[in-house]
């Protein structure tokens, strides 16, 4: 017991892949070597994936050891394979598909339709058997004492299981999203059937449970009781350290305007189309000048072949306001939210959507700019509300929408006639309220967590032998 330990996280999501799933992983690598433990990371060979950001490996520390296992993924080969070389010359007319691409693009959109039926859990599970078996070569290589699995995607769960039936190690298996009590479901009744037996093994198996929210972890004690040996409640949260001297990105076109961000992923159920309207009506009734505006969106604004968020945009003659810059690396998305004037978080119009905290929120408070959060009421608008952060709204309910955005703006014009750079106002022991939302204090609670589950096993196998 007096060596040092070793977790290996399994995190099919991991540098130099990007997105919203990144951080918690990536924060636990940088931080847990700080509370005594060596850290092994077993995650997917990102060969597949177009969003990288290789600025994030630079956050680990060199002793952290990455495992990359490769992924089969049989629709994106196609895909890659049905685009066929790139023959036209810049300008000139495509050429004509040839029958063979013709042949693999509707085997393409054949595979679309039936991938639900067949990629249970979820659409990495052909990511499996090389995580597997990458996975055992280094717990043969390795001492590893605790598996730390975080989803989505659940396969990282059902990795981790095998992997620790095999070699015998403690498992904590972490839960950013709910499973089968998720408001993102398949539809197919039989799918749903077998992967809540597939949850409740993980739920049985594992040492203990970490989640990302008390709702969550009181759905978990609700649907499995007893079956769960330990449930742990680890907040996600932000890292000082991506704040300190974060110099503001320049964004001349919002001299003189209020300039809001978003930075993350629009779709159906999340979009920006009902605040557009509203702040439409707004400049129509004169209450806000259309001149004093720019809201600017990063990350994926409408996904290719959909077009509904820019077709607003223009139906409402907004396009002088709105201002879309697609993808950013890490570090730039952070430097556009510190020059603006306020953070935009939009949240999921389900009926549960209020049971989930959007990763972004902790990167908003970590800026520090007043928030206009359109979320359902829940945890999220609870800590927005409770820490002052900014404005909360239905984002369902347009009259709430223009009141609250009425409100931000009412508040920034009255703030240009005095020197004021827009931070939200803070408390002495603000820092100390929000430490549960700290990514070095979650590292730390997650060591203190593996340390008990390793003491513990240590001891029984001391009684054993007795």
């Amino acid at each position: 017991m007096n060596s040092r330990p070793n977790v290996m996280i399994v995190a099919y999501i991991f540098p130099p892949i990007g997105g919203g799933g990144v951080p918690r992983p990536l924060k636990m690598a940088k931080y847990l070597g700080e509370f005594g433990w060596g850290v092994h990371v077993l995650t997917a060979d990102p060969a597949y994936h177009a969003t990288l950001d290789q600025s994030l490996l630079a956050q680990l520390p060199n002793d952290v050891a990455i495992h990359r296992a490769k992924e089969f993924s049989l629709l994106q080969r196609s895909a890659a394979a049905a685009a066929g070389p790139a023959t036209a010359q810049a300008g000139g007319p495509s050429p004509r598909p040839s029958f063979a691409t013709k042949a693999k693009r509707a085997i393409i959109s054949m595979l679309k339709k039936v991938k639900p039926y067949l990629m249970i859990p979820d659409d990495q599970i052909l990511w499996y058997p090389e995580a597997v078996k990458r996975g055992r070569e280094v717990m043969k290589t390795a001492k590893i004492d605790v598996i730390f699995s975080t989803s989505g995607p659940v396969t990282n769960h059902l990795v981790a299981q095998k992997l620790a039936e095999e070699f015998g190690c403690r498992w904590i298996a972490d839960f950013r999203d709910p499973w089968t009590q998720n408001m993102h479901r398949s539809g197919i009744a039989w799918r749903e059937r077998l992967e809540e037996r597939m949850e409740a093994r993980v739920m049985s198996k594992a040492d203990a449970i970490t989640t990302v929210t008390a709702t969550f972890a009181e759905n978990f004690r609700k649907k499995y009781g007893e079956r769960i040996k330990r449930m742990e409640l680890i907040y996600n949260g932000f890292d000082q350290a991506d704040f300190r001297e974060l110099a503001p990105a320049e964004v001349p076109e919002a001299n003189g305007k209020l300039h809001g961000v978003y930075a993350g992923i629009l779709y159906q159920k999340r979009n920006p189309r009902l605040l557009l309207r509203a702040i439409r009506e707004l400049i129509d009734e004169g209450k806000v000048a259309q001149d004093d505006l720019l809201l600017t969106f990063a990350g994926v604004f409408d996904y290719p072949g959909y077009s509904e968020n820019a077709d607003c945009v223009k139906e409402l003659n907004l396009e002088s306001i709105v201002r879309i810059v697609g993808n950013l690396p890490h570090k730039e998305a952070l430097q556009l939210m510190k020059a603006a004037d306020f953070q935009l978080l939009i949240g999921d119009v389900s009926a549960d959507a209020g049971a989930y905290i959007p990763g972004k929120l902790y990167e908003y408070m970590g800026i520090g700019k007043p928030i206009l959060a359109l979320n359902m009421a829940g945890e999220a608008t609870e800590i927005i509300q409770r820490f002052e952060l900014g404005q909360v709204a239905n984002p369902t309910d347009k009259l709430e929408i223009k009141e609250a955005f009425y409100r931000l703006y009412q508040d920034w014009k009255a703030k240009q006639s005095v020197a004021d750079d827009g931070s939200v106002s803070r408390s002495a022991d603000f820092f100390d309220r929000v430490k549960p939302y700290e990514r070095r204090e979650q590292a730390r609670q997650l060591a203190h967590l593996m340390d008990e589950l390793v003491q513990r096993a240590y001891q029984q196998q001391q009684l054993g032998e007795s």
